[in-house]
């Protein structure tokens, strides 16, 4: 009896790759080979693709449908548009994080159109890793009790002390 040979899968776990998501193309990473499942013995691959700050979301593709993502450099991210983030919604959404429980750590990097969002995995930050500063938000400002922690925080993204409280004061204080 003879057995077909499967042809050689042309992504392997850990892969990073670049799949169809909607009218563009969004990158994620292989983390499962499934095999030849799908219709007609389609090989399948499920991709996870980093949704920062949320949970990543995970895919099943067929492998036809993904390919390699090009080597590039490692991410940097313009000090403008990080202060730009921070001011309007991001330093809110990352100190709510920090409301209950054992301090969180977030860390700034690109969405997958490039802009500036944080997430909670070291393995996609760019800057920062700092523990966020617990109960410093009040009603979608900054504690006045911490705002100096806040603004020390906010130097592990790379803002240097005067951005930092430039920062915290555009968000405002509370008390």
């Amino acid at each position: 009896m003879s057995t077909a040979q499967q042809p050689r899968p042309k992504f392997r776990v850990g892969d990073r790759v670049r799949i169809p998501w909607g009218v563009r193309k969004v990158p994620g990473v292989v983390i499962e080979d499934r095999g030849a499942i799908g219709v007609g013995g389609r090989r399948l691959f499920r991709v996870q693709i980093p949704m920062d700050p949320f949970e990543p979301h995970e895919v099943e593709m067929a492998e036809e449908e993904i390919e390699h993502l090009p080597e590039t450099a490692p991410p940097r991210l313009d000090k403008a548009k990080i202060i730009e983030y921070l001011k309007y919604g991001g330093l809110i959404s990352i100190l709510r994080s920090g409301l209950g429980g054992a301090p969180a750590r977030a860390w700034l990097c690109p969405d997958t159109l490039g802009n500036v969002t944080h997430t909670f995995a070291a393995e996609r930050g760019v800057v920062g890793g700092e523990p966020i500063p617990m109960a410093a938000v009040f009603e979608s400002r900054v504690s006045k009790p911490k705002q100096e922690g806040v603004a020390s925080y906010l130097r592990s993204f790379g803002l240097d002390q005067r951005e930092a409280r430039q920062v915290v004061a555009f968000i405002g204080t509370a008390p």
